[in-house]
């Protein structure tokens, strides 16, 4: 094959090859398999699990991804609502123009006499 010829075959049996992932077919190599016997593919399987990857497997596992990090900002913000955190770290206030750079009192609720 040609350079270029083998994504063009790729992406000219996009519909074909998204019907097959989402049926079930999620394996590169049954895809490949499938797909070279019903659409007589040229391409080799090197080439067709480097577009298989980059458009299926990425975005697929991207998006899942996705919904568990909101799933469990969710939990996180819904079970710290109303409780108060007791020892927490920290908190770094940084400003560029001033000279006080690092307020170890910001974000803290403590008695002037607890401090040594």
């Amino acid at each position: 094959m040609k350079k270029g010829e083998a994504k063009i075959e790729f992406f000219s049996n996009l519909e074909y090859l998204k019907k097959e992932f989402e049926s079930g077919l999620v394996v590169s190599k049954f895809l490949y398999n499938k797909a070279k016997t019903n659409k007589n593919l040229k391409m080799s399987y090197k080439q067709f699990n480097k577009y298989f990857n980059e458009t299926f497997k990425d975005t697929h596992n991207q998006s899942k991804i996705a919904l568990k990090s909101k799933n469990n900002l969710n939990e996180y913000q819904s079970s710290t609502k109303d409780k108060k955190i007791k020892n927490e770290p920290l908190k770094l206030k940084i400003q560029t123009n001033s000279k006080n750079v690092f307020n170890a009192k910001f974000g803290k609720e403590f008695k002037e006499s607890d401090i040594l």
